[in-house]
C-alpha cells in the first residue's frame, strides 16, 4: 500500500482541483496526475469522472476514499506514536544497576530523567553485576551501572565513570574504631558481613580471606543496606564500597595499601542499542557525572 499515492487521491477529492492539490501537497500536477492513474490502475477502477465542476467520484472511487480516509488517519497516528517514543513522550526505559552504583547513583540520575520525560515507564533492576551484563546481553535492559568484574564482553559497550574502593567498615562503637591500621590476628574473631558471594564485592571478599588465610565468621546478605544497618550494631565488620560508608556518619573504615581494591564502575549498554532520546539524555546524565565526582 502506497501511503502517498492515497494522500494525493484523498486531497484530490477534497479540494476537487488538481492545481490545489499540486500546491497543498508540494507536486507539480503532472505527478498529482501520475499517482491517480497509477492507482486506479493498481485497483483497476475509474475513480474520478471530470467535468466542469472539477473532479468527482465514481461509485468505486467512494468506496476507495471510505477506506483510503481510513488508511491515512491510522497512518498519521502511528508516524505520531512513533515520533513520539523516540523523542520520550511514550514508550519505557528500562535501567539496571548492581547494589553499589544502585544506591550512590541510580536515585537522582532517575528523578532527572523522570523530570524530563514525564511520560516515559522508568524501571530499574537491581542485581549483581553480572546478572545485570547477562540481562544487556540479552537485550532486556536498555542500560546499567555496574562495578567492574574483571571480565568483559565483547558485544556490551563499557563507558568509566569514576572508581570505587573496598575499605574495612564498622561501626564508630566497635573495638576498631580509632584505629588506623590493624593486625591480622585482630580479625580472627570478628564476623564479616559480605555481600552475597556472587557479587563483584563477595567474591572480592572470599578471594581476600583466602589470600590473608583468615578464618573469619561470614555473614552473607542480598542487600548493601543491610549490611549498612548490621554493621551500626557495633558487631561485626565488612568489606565494603568506601563511597558508601563516607555518607554514613555512624560508621568508620580503615584502608588497606592494596591496589586491587579499587575498582572502576562502568556505563554498560549493548552495543546494537537503538539511541532512543530518553536514552541519550540519562547517558548524559550519566557521563556529567564524572565533572561532578571529580
Amino acid at each position: 500500500m502506497n501511503i502517498q499515492k492515497l494522500n494525493v487521491f484523498i486531497t484530490l477529492v477534497e479540494t476537487r482541483k488538481m492545481t490545489d492539490t499540486a500546491k497543498l501537497l508540494g507536486l507539480s500536477t503532472p505527478t498529482v496526475s501520475f499517482h491517480v492513474k497509477s492507482l486506479e490502475e493498481d485497483y483497476d477502477i475509474k475513480l474520478f469522472r471530470t467535468n466542469a465542476g472539477g473532479y468527482r467520484l465514481t461509485d468505486g472511487g467512494e468506496m476507495l476514499y471510505h477506506y483510503a480516509k481510513q488508511l491515512s488517519q491510522t497512518n498519521s497516528a502511528l508516524e505520531k506514536s512513533v515520533e513520539d517514543y523516540k523523542n520520550g513522550e511514550k514508550g519505557s526505559i528500562k535501567l539496571g544497576a548492581s547494589g553499589v552504583p544502585a544506591q550512590l547513583f541510580m536515585p537522582e540520575l532517575i528523578h532527572q530523567l523522570a523530570e524530563r520525560y514525564p511520560r516515559i515507564k522508568v524501571s530499574l533492576d537491581v542485581k549483581t553485576a553480572p546478572e545485570i551484563e547477562k540481562r544487556l546481553l540479552l537485550q532486556e535492559l536498555d542500560c546499567g551501572l555496574v562495578m567492574e568484574t574483571g571480565n568483559k564482553e565483547a558485544d556490551l559497550v563499557y563507558e568509566p565513570i569514576t572508581s570505587d574502593k573496598i575499605v574495612l567498615a564498622f561501626s564508630k562503637i566497635h573495638s576498631f574504631a580509632g584505629k588506623t591500621a590493624l593486625a591480622e590476628n585482630d580479625l580472627y574473631d570478628q564476623t564479616l558481613l559480605v555481600h552475597r558471594l556472587s557479587s563483584s564485592t563477595g567474591r572480592f571478599s572470599k578471594s581476600w580471606l583466602q589470600e590473608k588465610k583468615l578464618k573469619m565468621e561470614m555473614i552473607q546478605l542480598d542487600s548493601v543496606s543491610t549490611i549498612i544497618k548490621m554493621l551500626s550494631y557495633g558487631k561485626a565488620v565488612a568489606l565494603i564500597s568506601k563511597r558508601l560508608i563516607e555518607k554514613e556518619d555512624h560508621l568508620s573504615y580503615i584502608e588497606f595499601q592494596n591496589q586491587d581494591l579499587e575498582r572502576q564502575i562502568h556505563f554498560v549498554y549493548h552495543r546494537n542499542l537503538w539511541i532512543s532520546s530518553p536514552f541519550r539524555y540519562f547517558q548524559e546524565l550519566v557521563l556529567g557525572l564524572k565533572e561532578d565526582i571529580q
